[in-house]
């Protein structure tokens, strides 16, 4: 049986709501409690330094505390009774059992999620009133929480200076709502927001983050001059100047031309790049190498005898078409593929586990099974026999 919706997204949400307005969805998702508990999240929170976890004290030390994981069980053990709630983020790839829920959100392009947030607040627990530059879908799994959201413009100015998260001074609520069980809310980027748990509860929040304009123009430029040749200004057509401490008009559209080297590019090496870009996996989240890698003939059999591929939690697969071809974009790598190969990169890109059935009509590509080999001794396709090995976060 199906533990997550099909589907939560259609083209009417997209036109109405998407980065536009908030929207509550009462009874959306029907979440198992025991999928996902408060001794679960405990424990990944005491667990290994690529666990990303945070957790938040409205009054500790300071106000509105802020701590970073890996935590002691026995500092999660004496917390007070109330206004507290620890966060754990990627959790699609710590627990990829969840990771299905991902699927009811396909109508949204794949290299816009950022990750499943799940956290677990006690009574009154909160990370305060605050804005986020993403969107998110938070979905109500245990317990009830009340969300307050305003939509006035927020600056820096508005925050409270000198804590360890971004507060809001003030807040004026426009809409109230709780959310118990089941409910799912909606948020734009910018949408101010605050959420109390009234009783212990655990959220999901499912988020989509675009890159930031400086994070593209750095990634760009580094890739970009690592590829240009060596090059110096130059002016073998200097004339004698009257004033040898200015900078004139001609010296200026010389660095403007060599500047613009840099931007000069086709589509075709723009999607390249922004493939590499977007498949990048998290610092912390890239998947181990297989230690003893195996030959194209070794796969083949395997697969023959039944085992199963499956992606690794972390890899990020993407794909995009170009005239004549396509790329294949596998955790920040590209692979050109010739143009018949498109049904391979939709099963790598929109699946998690690829049968020897479902791989059959490339296995007699050796340009295919050669690449099938390469990820898997890459670490991103882990064949289900060695899971115990190297399917488990590093």
């Amino acid at each position: 049986m199906r533990v997550f919706p099909n589907s939560l997204i259609n083209d009417e949400f997209l036109r109405r709501y998407w980065q536009k307005k908030p929207l509550l969805m009462r009874q959306a998702v029907s979440l198992p409690a025991d999928l996902v508990t408060k001794s679960k999240l405990l424990a990944l929170a005491c667990g290994s330094e690529d666990v990303e976890s945070r957790l938040i004290l409205e009054h500790g030390e300071t106000p509105w505390e802020a701590h970073h994981g890996p935590f002691d069980r026995s500092e999660l053990e004496h917390l007070p009774q109330s206004h507290w709630t620890l966060l754990i983020q990627d959790m699609n790839r710590h627990m990829p059992e969840i990771r299905p829920l991902l699927d009811a959100f396909s109508a949204i392009p794949q290299w816009r999620i950022d990750d499943i947030m799940i956290s677990y607040a006690a009574d009154r627990g909160s990370v305060g009133p605050h804005s986020d530059d993403y969107d998110v879908f938070l979905i109500q799994a245990t317990g009830k929480r009340r969300w307050k959201i305003h939509q006035h413009p927020v600056s820096d100015d508005d925050l409270i200076p000198g804590l360890d998260l971004k507060i809001l001074k003030t807040f004026d609520t426009q809409v109230e709502w709780l959310l118990e069980p089941g409910d799912m809310l909606y948020l734009p980027p910018n949408v101010a927001h605050w959420g109390v748990a009234e009783g212990e509860c655990i959220t999901w929040s499912v988020g989509f983050q675009g890159p930031a304009l400086t994070e593209l123009s750095t990634h760009w430029l580094e890739e970009r001059l690592s590829t240009l040749p060596p090059q110096r200004y130059t002016d073998p057509d200097l004339k004698a100047q009257q004033h040898s401490g200015e900078i004139n008009p001609r010296a200026i559209a010389r660095i403007r031309e060599m500047l613009q080297q840099t931007l000069s590019f086709s589509d075709d090496e723009l999607t390249a790049w922004f493939g590499r870009f977007s498949s990048d996996p998290k610092e912390n989240l890239t998947p181990p190498p297989l230690e003893n890698c195996i030959t194209e003939t070794n796969l083949l059999q395997q697969l023959q005898q039944g085992v199963q591929l499956k992606r690794h939690p972390c890899s990020k697969i993407f794909y995009s078409r170009l005239p004549d071809s396509l790329l294949l974009f596998v955790s920040s790598e590209s692979y050109t593929l010739s143009a018949d190969t498109l049904d391979l990169a939709i099963l790598l890109s929109e699946h998690y586990d690829y049968s020897h059935q479902q791989l059959q009509p490339w296995l007699q590509s050796l340009q295919c099974l050669a690449l099938l080999t390469e990820l898997v001794n890459r670490g991103d396709l882990i064949i289900e026999s060695l899971q115990s090995s190297v399917g488990s976060l590093q």
